[in-house]
């Protein structure tokens, strides 16, 4: 019975799914009789078909396969009759490739034996110099195993100590116990034995590898799955492999073994006889290869595998034999991934396989590869291992050039230390703040340096200092609460509770310009922020992707007025999309401040833009926060604005989680904008009142913040001014656009009043 049901224990198997690459591929073409499951129609003892047969079905099917380009009919009339030493036949050998007229290679070895059998070996020697080498009459031979120096191995080292590109790494090896024939040619017998000598050998297994192991047969059924599910159990479910004769007996001595980490385990019976995996997550491939090592020279002295002079490790494939090892990492490459032709030539150097997460022939998800060594044979396990390794730097090189990451920590505080900056973030950033963060990181993986590098590189900046996620607001507290304070100009950080007003207050809210003679439009927005995700600076390609997901989810779920489509910002159409910035409709990645803060990373990935039909309501998606929700309309009619927006807010947040914290409201990317996060504005004509002198500062006793058109620091055109509340944190939601409605009223009164002829102080 599977006894660990942690979900923690996921992290560790995301790189398992390669190895089942064509089970993902083929399970719709699983055959499927009687309405029996995958795995049952495989439970008993599998027999090919007739050697005839599959012999006709080869040569009628349109196959272009090694098995079908070096079974000549000579070859073919010399072995359908004859068995191996262990009792193997051409027929199983054959059968997959038979049935299935798409596989490039199409043979299978039914034993060990026919590889070193003098009238099998000649077929499958031609079969494996041309998958290895591209030439049939080829002589590369394999070398003795050598998996390196326990100094070449320690040589290894991290691939990427930043964290910012490798999720994981994972090397395994295949292994057959000597003498004992592949599943096509097994019986039942056969692999209760074959169990029953791997767990002696697995059991003497001590230390970081001693582990525990779960027999399939018997497993609980749904703690089964999970782990399917998780990618962390092999299954019976692609039908070449079935009819290959990889599932007989199915699921009789098959099951997985690990260690209590699950950095270690091992598939018993799964395709090969024992599939040996080291893995964990981030870039340590000298940790999970010593690891490896560390196993392998244990059990080989437990037990016999099979070998061949010149081929080295016998596999059932004869493409995986030789060192049998794929060393692998998860790495993400979403900027390379826009033009793949650059790492394909990478690869193609190094002789790697790049491939999807989900195993050959699948696609990337945010940018993530699966790149692994290419070749088995022909080289030792440390020349494969270490060619995989200078492949993967170069990648990461390649990948960090175009990939937007802070500076190093000590140089930024030198940086802002030494310089003139009079930012807020410079003032609080004191030695001792700097000593107590330096180091620390946030469960999501921000750091200080996220926060920290744009008011680094930008020294005029007034604030100078980003959350690289919701949690940096608890994390780094010591600086962020005190610039909070400096900031929204308050002793004490204590926001209430978000009240948008009652039904009478809402209705209460008067259009501004009932005559349309000053306000061009009207507009309120607030951020809002996922709760499980970081903010820009600190998100993979991934939580971009996701978060992208779950906004649209929900934003389709809207009704009436609300309801609209999402346009996503890397699928736009070119010229559509710089209409739209023209338009001032749709954002755009030009403000060197936040690029430098990591606001435009992995651009245009994840980002998007979702209206209704009017266009009176939209989000921006991964703009800067993780949502900008908007409502607007031509006209001063801000009751209408407003009633519109909080019922989006109300329905949204039945489906999302917003990050919120205590006495700070919603939490947001920038610090001088959480709290409401609200902001409304009206675009008004004032060409009389912008003149006055004494305008800016009739705007702060009515905390309105004037600012140009095309946002802040930009100029006004025409007299025309972005008029907006000024305060976010400290009051409700109501309270801001009632403030920003009596200062805007104001101010028009100001003008009418200039307009008239009349004097105004």
């Amino acid at each position: 019975m599977w006894c660990c049901t942690k979900r923690r224990d996921k992290k560790y198997v995301d790189q398992i799914e390669g190895d089942q690459s064509a089970q993902s591929q083929q399970a719709s073409n699983t055959k499927n009789t009687n309405n029996m499951s995958e795995e049952d129609q495989w439970r008993s003892q599998w027999n090919s078909k007739p050697v005839e047969s599959l012999w006709g079905s080869l040569q009628s099917g349109g196959s272009k396969s090694l098995l079908k380009k070096h079974l000549t009919e000579d070859v073919y009339n010399q072995l359908k009759d004859k068995k191996t030493t262990l009792g193997g036949t051409l027929a199983q050998c054959i059968s997959s490739g038979a049935l299935h007229p798409g596989s490039k290679v199409g043979i299978y070895a039914c034993d060990p034996a026919v590889y070193t059998d003098p009238v099998w070996k000649d077929l499958f020697n031609r079969v494996i110099q041309d998958y290895h080498t591209g030439n049939p009459d080829g002589s590369v031979k394999h070398p003795e195993p050598s998996f390196g120096t326990p100094e070449q191995i320690d040589s290894l080292g991290d691939l990427d100590p930043t964290g910012y590109f490798v999720k994981s790494t994972r090397v395994r090896v295949a292994r057959s116990h000597k003498g004992m024939p592949f599943p096509p040619a097994a019986k039942k017998e056969d692999f209760e034995e074959m169990e029953k000598k791997a767990l002696e050998g697995l059991s003497t297994m001590t230390g970081e590898l001693a582990g525990t192991y779960y027999p399939l047969k018997g497993m609980d059924k749904a703690k089964q799955q999970q782990m399917i599910e998780d990618h962390f159990l092999f299954r019976a479910d692609d039908s070449v492999l079935g009819d290959a004769g990889g599932y007989s007996c199915w699921d009789t001595g098959r099951g997985i073994f690990h260690n209590d980490d699950k950095t270690f385990l091992t598939w018993l019976n799964e395709e090969d006889h024992f599939r040996f995996i080291s893995m964990q997550m981030g870039g340590n491939l000298g940790q999970v290869y010593k690891r490896l090592v560390a196993a392998i020279t244990h059990i080989q002295t437990k037990m016999d595998f099979a070998k061949a002079d010149g081929l080295g490790y016998l596999t059932f494939c004869p493409t995986n034999l030789g060192t049998t090892m794929r060393a692998s990492v998860h790495v993400r490459v979403p900027m390379l991934s826009k033009d793949p032709k650059v790492l394909n030539d990478i690869c193609a150097k190094y002789n790697l396989q790049p491939r999807g997460v989900h195993g050959e022939h699948s696609e990337s998800k945010g940018g993530v590869y699966d790149i692994s060594n290419k070749r088995r044979l022909g080289l030792s396990e440390w020349d494969a291992v270490n060619e995989m390794k200078n492949g993967v730097l170069e990648i990461i090189k390649a990948e960090a050039a175009l990939t937007w990451t802070p500076g190093d920590m000590k140089s930024l505080y030198e940086t802002i230390s030494k310089s003139n900056s009079q930012s807020l973030m410079k003032k609080f950033l004191t030695p001792e703040v700097f000593e107590k963060y330096k180091n620390k990181k946030t469960s999501l993986g921000g750091t200080l340096a996220h926060c920290i590098n744009s008011g680094c590189k930008h020294v005029g900046s007034k604030v100078g200092i980003y959350a690289c996620d919701p949690e940096a607001y608890t994390e780094f507290e010591d600086i962020f609460n005190n610039v909070i304070k400096a900031y929204h100009k308050v002793d004490s950080i204590n926001h209430p509770v978000p009240t948008f007003g009652t039904e009478e207050e809402m209705a209460a809210l008067e259009n501004i310009d009932p005559e349309n003679k000053m306000v061009l439009s009207t507009r309120i927005r607030v951020a809002r922020s996922h709760a499980k995700y970081p903010f820009p600076p600190a998100c993979t390609s991934e939580d971009f992707e996701n978060m992208e997901t779950d906004s649209v989810a929900a934003l389709k779920t809207l009704t009436g007025e609300l309801k609209g489509e999402y346009y996503a910002l890397a699928k736009m159409d070119e010229a559509i999309q710089k209409q739209l910035v023209m338009d001032h409709f749709l954002f755009r990645d030009d403000d060197d401040v936040l690029r430098d803060a990591g606001g435009y990373k992995y651009w245009d990935t994840g980002r998007g833009i979702f209206h209704n039909k009017d266009k009176t309501f939209l989000t921006w998606v991964n703009e800067e926060d993780h949502l900008r929700l908007i409502s607007m309309q031509k006209g001063g009619d801000l009751g209408t604005v407003y009633r519109r927006l909080v019922k989006a807010i109300g329905e949204l947040e039945k489906k999302l989680t917003f990050a919120k914290r205590e006495g700070y409201g919603y939490l947001t990317f920038c610090p001088s904008n959480l709290g409401t996060t609200l902001r409304a504005s009206v675009h008004m004509a004032i060409p009389n009142v912008c003149k006055q002198p004494n305008f800016k500062d009739f705007c702060e006793k009515y905390s309105i913040q004037p600012r140009g058109i095309h946002g802040e620091h930009s100029e006004s055109e025409g007299g025309v001014y972005d008029l907006s509340n000024k305060r976010r944190l400290g009051l409700t939601e109501y309270e801001a656009v009632r403030e920003m409605l009596d200062g805007v009223l104001a101010i028009k009164k100001w003008e009418e009043e200039l307009a008239g002829g009349q004097k105004k102080a």
